[in-house]
């Protein structure tokens, strides 16, 4: 493909459909679930104390607080798990995050002085990480890929070596 066709293809096609191979990992939803659990238990203890002085309230926050739970585990995490990624454009990463407010970053692999690969007690039971690319005064995050494929992106940054990506010779 030529790279204006490329160009033309990236534009018009959906986020998801754009990082075949550089999705968020699919056990990510499950440890959204997870933690939002763990939010709406902490929630219904500090609720059930408000239930004490204030009944009414704490019925009516209590309901708002399952509402958002529900949504949020239904609609809102698939759809974020769709429209998060990463992928590569010669020298620049283009990492995409975002339903409600979308938010995209290119980075040139040049200003990247170094990555930091970390995990959580969650995500390491679910064998998944974050890798956090940091250039001079800020950084950008790329969460819930699989720790595998955060060693392949660091080593294929820090080394700027044009490697295999994802089984993928680059071009």
């Amino acid at each position: 493909m030529k790279k204006q066709s490329v160009k033309k293809f990236l534009k018009k096609a959906e986020p998801h459909r754009i990082f075949k191979n550089n999705l968020l990992s699919e056990k990510s939803i499950m440890l959204w679930r997870i933690r939002s659990t763990v939010i709406l238990i902490l929630f219904s203890f500090i609720d059930g104390g408000l239930f004490v002085f204030f009944p009414f309230w704490a019925v009516v926050l209590g309901i708002l607080g399952l509402s958002a739970y529900i949504i949020a585990i239904k609609l809102y995490f698939p759809l974020l798990y769709k429209h998060c990624g990463y992928f590569f454009e010669n020298d620049i990463v283009s990492i995409n995050s975002g339903v409600f407010i979308y938010h995209e970053s290119k980075i040139q692999i040049s200003k990247i002085q170094y990555c930091i690969i970390s995990q959580g007690p969650i995500q390491r039971i679910f064998g998944l990480c974050s890798l956090r690319l940091l250039m001079a005064g800020s950084f950008e995050s790329v969460s819930q890929i699989t720790l595998i494929n955060a060693y392949r992106l660091k080593n294929y940054i820090e080394n700027g070596k044009q490697g295999e990506m994802n089984g993928e010779k680059k071009v």
